[in-house]
């Protein structure tokens, strides 16, 4: 279970009186598949995919970008916010933002702050985020959603936002999909550029917060594989379990702007927010795109595949199980070789994935995992999961390694200006999910190695099949899981004994929860 989904879990725990009255509706229906997946009708019509400014401005070949994907990893949390806020003020046409947590924090501020911003150029926003996860209020997204270029549609609607009684009229109609949640993460700039990954848009993700941040990853998209980005955004936009927010505040979307000063508001404390360091960072993005691929770490790749879940992930499957993302987890481990290793902030295993472990290993296939501490970890309902079967996963030949809340990777990847004026440090846990495999394909994206991703949230990946790439990450983790960033767990040694006496209460208590909600 990812934070962001603790958070969503535990408001759904707090409406038992509203589950059981909503669980006497037989009457509502379940929706038809076979007519919500047909092909959406494409809402940004007539773009074309070719900006000479900004392919200019990134040192972009135009043939390349045509016929090949662009991959360039973004590790640092501060850059890739810094790469973001680049590519909003650069925008031409479109942005297509989908996203499962978007904050109202200073992060949050800044990134609306450059999408209002582009809007007022002309440029064409559609934002799409998960209603259970929502860290805004319905004020602040109706601000937005008032801008004539900006709309904004919800998932899965009925816990957070909108009015009262269009809230439990949603809820009525989605109570048996309570938990089932949109995690993808892209951000799409003019049809040609991607950023997807790990982050939300959340100060923790961007090394913001002051107690706790993560060490995360996401991969920019250049060129061929977007357009498979965009086929998944229109599927979700236009799917019916998504809703226009003017439905569910009761405001229409051709309402005057109420307050016009409340956007002057947001650009005044954005700017109060956006530092003159972070202002720099944006600045030299193109700069840094040029030197990556001088040295080689930007890399133009023939093979590479944007895998998505569709709207309502698996409803239409024996059980409710699995989903496409899953699905091709599964065929990629089932087809390594030598090895492979993975990165996950939660590592929750069922029967099946525990077989499937064991089989692999059995075959002479190395597995090794990175995995969040007790100590580094925020979400300890996913931990005591996890902990439950890791002496299992340790005798099925797993060598396993455990992220250290004070790792020293942290003061390589975290923008120093952020976190100088502190004095001490957050805590720093893992949140990239990454897999390397047989040293040629890696996968990067939302989707973690648990039952939620499995078969209850719609999740995202690349799949890159490059020995260069797959280069790049291995070295990353091969740093990541030296003593000084992690600590090597085995059946005599696990590091719990690190964490505080309340952590390991709470996670010794959490271990009644069924595996299969975490």
């Amino acid at each position: 279970m990812k934070p962001e989904d603790s958070r969503a879990v535990r408001r759904l725990m707090r409406l038992p009186f509203l589950i059981l009255l909503l669980s006497g509706l037989s009457s509502c229906r379940q929706k038809d598949l076979s007519s919500d997946h047909q092909k959406p009708a494409d809402t940004h019509q007539n773009i074309t995919t070719q900006n000479p400014d900004i392919d200019q401005s990134l040192s972009l070949s135009t043939e390349n970008l045509r016929s090949k994907t662009g991959i360039y990893t973004l590790e640092n949390g501060g850059k890739s916010l810094a790469s973001r806020l680049w590519l909003f003020d650069n925008a031409e046409k479109t942005i297509d933002i989908q996203y499962y947590s978007f904050a109202k924090d200073k992060t949050g501020l800044i990134a609306s702050d450059r999408i209002v911003l582009a809007a007022d150029r002309g440029v064409k926003v559609r934002i799409l985020i998960d209603d259970a996860a929502s860290r805004m209020y319905s004020y602040e997204i109706q601000l937005l959603n008032t801008h004539e270029n900006i709309d904004i549609r919800i998932y899965n609607a009925g816990l957070m936002l909108g009015r009262l009684d269009r809230r439990l009229k949603k809820l009525s109609e989605n109570y048996n999909r309570l938990l089932r949640r949109m995690h993808n993460k892209t951000v799409t700039i003019d049809d040609k550029i991607c950023i997807t990954g790990g982050r939300n848009i959340a100060d923790e993700y961007f090394d913001f917060d002051d107690r706790f941040n993560f060490r995360d990853r996401d991969v920019i998209l250049f060129g061929k594989a977007v357009s498979d980005v965009k086929k998944s955004f229109e599927l979700f936009w236009n799917d019916s379990l998504t809703v226009p927010y003017s439905k569910l505040s009761g405001k229409s979307k051709k309402a005057k702007r109420d307050e016009p000063k409340n956007f002057e508001d947001m650009h005044k404390k954005a700017n109060e927010s956006y530092s003159k360091e972070m202002k720099e960072y944006a600045k030299l993005f193109p700069k840094e795109i040029t030197e990556a691929q001088k040295a080689n770490q930007f890399i133009w790749v023939d093979q590479v595949s944007f895998v998505s879940d569709i709207p309502g992930k698996n409803e239409d499957r024996k059980e409710r199980k699995g989903g496409i993302c899953n699905d091709s987890i599964m065929s990629l481990i089932k087809q390594a070789k030598t090895f492979i290793d993975i990165q996950s902030p939660y590592f929750i295993t069922t029967e099946v994935s525990e077989a499937l472990i064991k089989e692999t290993v059995d075959r002479g296939v190395k597995i090794r995992l990175l995995t969040n501490s007790l100590a580094s970890i925020d979400n300890i309902e996913a931990f005591s999961g996890y902990q439950k079967d890791r002496e299992t996963i340790l005798k099925a030949g797993v060598d396993i390694f455990e992220f250290k809340p004070d790792s020293k990777v942290r003061f390589k990847l975290m923008i120093p200006e952020v976190q100088a004026p502190l004095n001490y440090k957050p805590v720093y846990g893992l949140h990239s999910k990454t897999i390397v495999i047989d040293g040629y394909i890696t996968v990067i994206g939302s989707y973690n190695l648990d039952p939620r991703s499995d078969n209850y949230n719609t999740e995202c990946f690349t799949i890159i099949r490059s020995r260069e790439v797959a280069k790049i990450l291995s070295g990353y983790l091969e740093e990541e899981i030296l003593p000084e960033n992690s600590w090597h767990v085995d059946q005599k040694f696990n590091p719990d004994a690190k964490a505080g006496i309340k952590k390991r209460i709470k996670s010794f208590t959490k271990k009644i929860i069924p595996k299969k909600l975490l």
